[in-house]
């Protein structure tokens, strides 16, 4: 339930859904019908979600959609998983990389 959920991610940012939605200068009067499994509009939703670092597929349907293959959706685990300071190493290493191969096979490939 969408209620349940944004409730569950503000209690990991150590934050309530009344803090959050002061913070984003949202009424707290909508609660109660999210609550009762009514939702905000696509606008409210896309605050709600940019604030809590998550996506609107997952606050609405508890579960992320995308079109991701399962190899693309290994490396996000592994990328979310990791430290701060191993995120970056991460990221610089793979753009070293897709670069360099890049530069190698230039003539026959549009990077």
């Amino acid at each position: 339930m969408f209620y349940d959920r944004i409730k569950t991610l503000c209690k990991k940012r150590n934050t309530t859904v009344t803090n959050m939605l002061k913070d984003l200068d949202l009424s707290t009067g909508s609660t109660g019908n999210w609550k009762k499994g009514q939702l905000p509009k696509g606008d409210i939703l896309a605050k709600i979600a940019d604030y809590l670092e998550t996506s609107i597929d997952y606050i609405v349907f508890g579960e992320y959609r995308t079109d991701l293959d399962n190899d693309e959706k290994k490396l996000l685990a592994i990328y979310r998983s990791a430290p701060d300071k191993i995120k970056y190493k991460l990221l610089c290493d793979f753009e070293k990389l897709t670069v360099k191969e890049c530069e190698q096979y230039k003539q026959n490939s549009d990077c």
